[in-house]
């Protein structure tokens, strides 16, 4: 009979720290979701000027980003992507996709060019994926004039240290 019960106790115990784990990760997520800029801590990251380009970096929810830049950046995506998405499994979902940028938990990595306007985005979440705070990439999209510029690589070097922070 103790036997039974103590494999018991360990296993509730198990479950009551997984669950404090959980807790932990969800309270991380939510932490860096109630950020107001998560590039607030990584001011010389604003700006790139180099190879060409002097653009300008801003963070911002998909809440917070006015409509044109909203349209462009989903323009953008399918220029890019829509013949890929229907070459794979997938298939291309316009509402799918458009929703996809726009929902409440997306946040946006903008590149403007003071004279020309935004160039390229990042679209990105702070999420949990199989027990662990993560930061997901969805979308990393460049209009072709900006492209083999080091701007790309730049973008996620910045995803990178908001994830680590």
């Amino acid at each position: 009979m103790t036997r039974k019960s103590s494999r018991a106790k360990e296993k509730k115990q198990r479950r009551l720290e997984e669950r404090a784990a959980m807790a932990a990760v969800c309270a991380k997520v939510d932490a860096a979701n109630k950020l107001e800029d998560p590039l607030a801590s990584f001011p010389v990251f604003r700006k790139y000027d180099r190879n060409g380009l002097d653009v300008a970096i801003e963070c911002k929810r998909a809440a917070a980003l006015d409509p044109p830049t909203l349209d462009w950046a989903f323009d953008l995506t399918k220029a890019n992507m829509q013949t890929l998405y229907e070459q794979s499994e997938w298939g291309w979902k316009e509402r799918e996709k458009r929703a996809e940028l726009r929902d409440e938990r997306a946040w946006y990595l903008v590149a403007r060019d003071p004279q020309r306007g935004p160039v390229a985005f990042s679209h990105f979440r702070f999420d949990v994926e199989c027990g662990d705070e993560v930061l997901y990439c969805y979308e990393l999209q460049l209009e072709s004039r900006v492209r083999r510029r080091g701007l790309g690589k730049f973008l996620l070097q910045i995803l990178q240290l908001v994830a680590n922070r």
